[in-house]
């Protein structure tokens, strides 16, 4: 059984938060990851996959003024083409939260052009993205948690 521990807050500004496991919280700082932040993050998501049992993520890039890298979606494409079947097993969701309304309309566009093995969904805010976060699990029948909720409520 897993216990609540610290967020995981490391040097690239990056949050990786499971201690509503199995809703993971990841926050992206608010500037660009250089390449080192970005294999970093890959490397983290890659090990929450390994894990082979059912999650969903929060992904928080509220604070990002900028896109990814050209280098950045190259890996991004990469490490789909690798690790996405295992991720479309195990992943059953991903709440984007992002605060530009044109790139939340522009991620649902993309996604719907080169699909990825993992729903994503475009949101302005966690309250935002709750009611879907909430269906998702009752699809995989898993129940929400107080520490769900918690992560759900407490963080606008």
């Amino acid at each position: 059984m897993k216990t609540a521990t610290s967020p995981d807050l490391h040097q690239f500004g990056l949050i990786f938060d499971d201690n509503a496991w199995p809703l993971l919280y990841v926050r992206f700082p608010s500037k660009p990851l250089r390449d080192e932040g970005f294999e970093y993050f890959i490397e983290r998501y890659t090990a929450m996959v390994e894990r082979r049992t059912p999650f969903a993520t929060i992904l928080d890039a509220r604070g990002l003024t900028t896109a990814i890298t050209a280098y950045q979606r190259r890996r991004l494409t990469e490490w789909f083409e690798v690790t996405g079947e295992l991720a479309g097993e195990h992943h059953f969701g991903i709440a984007t939260l992002i605060s530009n309304a044109l790139i939340r309309g522009a991620l649902k566009a993309v996604t719907w052009v080169a699909p990825i093995p993992v729903p994503v969904r475009p949101f302005g805010s966690i309250a935002d993205a709750a009611p879907w976060i909430r269906e998702i699990f009752a699809e995989q029948k898993i129940p929400i948690t107080s520490s769900i909720e918690t992560l759900l409520a407490g963080r606008s």
